[in-house]
């Protein structure tokens, strides 16, 4: 009921965009809606605006304005496809993170047309409404036309200010190396990247079978001038050269990017960044550690790598017994009762053996307590813990959706004993 609710209050919001612009003389077209999923990004092509009669207008409004209206508890962030991701860029308008749901786009610029938008999931999914208009007055901005949603007229987003001086590339990787080795990496190498005019770049690497640790340290722009305020905000993903999967991403406002992802079999992966400066080096250093043996290998290598994955970036300690139960199974609600020990904790795991989630849910039951994990499109794994007290029973649940999704299950006992059984 709560996401029926919150989709009928979109439409309803995006409706009163169209009636209001349309009022003011824009010619308006209400877009199809789109459901986007967790930390997906997609290209809207912006469809033309219709007059009275039903017929396509020439573009001839010097201003475009788009509107997106997703459910409030939905965080997403959009741009004209054209315009800089650069905050310090011109057409700031072209770009906005959305406030309760909503935001707006706005182009002024008669030479530039619109033709793409891009929408992209910082947490949550939903479905956006979508409404573009054309005009050559303003048109009433959705503070004045939906207040509840955008609570009137914001102030401007406070300064975050400048960081503190950085080390030099090579000086944090030091440190990155460091930190690795003091927490058992095997190996550990480092590599010089190259950014290309507009600060992005991409690299190709190989990844043994294990975990990887990839991070990323560029050229503070306050080196050469001072007096810039840009803040250096390096954001990196790794894909599989071969079906391009990704992997692993970095989107943290933060100056170095740091990318951890874990395969099962010898992989050509391609390292992708934005956001250094232009015609630069970025240093980047590649730590690595062995794929645990205790994972099943009944499930192919790639189901091992998203286990020990999920394993990794929890920092769970690795196995040092067999799985104590392992089960497979396919989308729906599947619940397995689990043999346990009185007094023991146990780690939990599931991953996807084929198929690509929206949603993978992982519950351990144990007496009148649940643990629960959801991770589902984004990791295509899950990962719990828990302790069986005296008298209690314990039993897994493994949800997947939609259809055509399988997966593989490990449980692992790591600690006995933990109290007195018989208390």
């Amino acid at each position: 009921m709560a996401l029926a609710d919150a989709r009928n209050d979109s439409r309803e919001v995006a409706l009163r965009v169209v009636e209001q612009w349309r009022a003011a003389g824009a010619n308006v077209m209400p877009m199809p809606p789109r459901f986007v999923f967790d930390d997906e990004s997609v290209v809207i092509p912006v469809s033309p605006a219709l007059g009275a009669d039903g017929t396509p207008v020439p573009s001839g409004g010097t201003c475009t304005h788009v509107a997106l209206v997703g459910p409030r508890g939905l965080s997403f962030r959009a741009k004209l496809s054209d315009a800089s991701s650069d905050p310090l860029a011109p057409e700031p308008a072209a770009r906005a993170t959305s406030v309760a749901g909503v935001l707006e786009l706005i182009r002024c610029d008669g030479s530039k047309p619109v033709r793409n938008f891009v929408i992209t999931s910082d947490a949550g999914r939903g479905t956006i409404e979508m409404v573009v208009a054309q005009s050559r007055p303003d048109l009433p901005a959705l503070a004045t036309i939906i207040p509840e949603r955008t609570g009137g007229a914001l102030p401007p987003p406070p300064e975050a200010g400048a960081l503190p001086p950085l080390a030099t590339p090579e000086k944090r990787a030091e440190a990155a190396e460091t930190r690795a080795k003091r927490e058992g990496a095997g190996t550990v190498t480092r590599s010089v990247f190259h950014a290309a005019d507009d600060g992005s770049g991409e690299e190709e690497v190989s990844l043994a079978p294990g975990c990887h640790r990839v991070e990323l340290f560029a050229k503070d722009p306050r080196t050469d001038n001072p007096a810039r305020r840009f803040r250096l905000d390096v954001d990196a993903e790794i894909r599989d050269a071969d079906g391009d999967k990704l992997l692993a991403r970095d989107r943290t406002e933060a100056p170095d990017a740091r990318l951890e992802a874990c395969v099962g079999r010898q992989t050509r992966a391609t390292v992708v960044f934005v956001g250094a400066v232009p015609k630069s080096d970025v240093t980047a250093t590649v730590a690595s550690w062995s794929l645990p043996n205790r994972l099943p290998a009944l499930w192919g290598p790639i189901a091992r790598g998203k286990m020990a994955r999920a394993m990794f970036t929890r920092h769970i300690a690795i196995p040092s017994e067999d799985p104590v139960f392992t089960a497979q199974g396919t989308s729906g609600t599947t619940p397995l009762p689990l043999p346990v020990e009185v007094g023991a904790c146990y780690v939990a795991v599931v991953a996807t053996t084929h198929g690509h989630p929206r949603t993978l849910q992982l519950r351990a039951l144990v007496g009148p307590h649940d643990s629960t994990d959801e991770r589902g499109a984004a990791e295509e794994t899950a990962l719990t813990s828990f302790c069986v007290g005296p008298k209690e029973t314990a039993r897994i649940e493994v949800t997947a959706r939609p259809s055509g999704i399988g997966w593989g299950l490990a449980v692992y006992r790591v600690k006995s004993g933990v109290w007195e059984a018989g208390r």
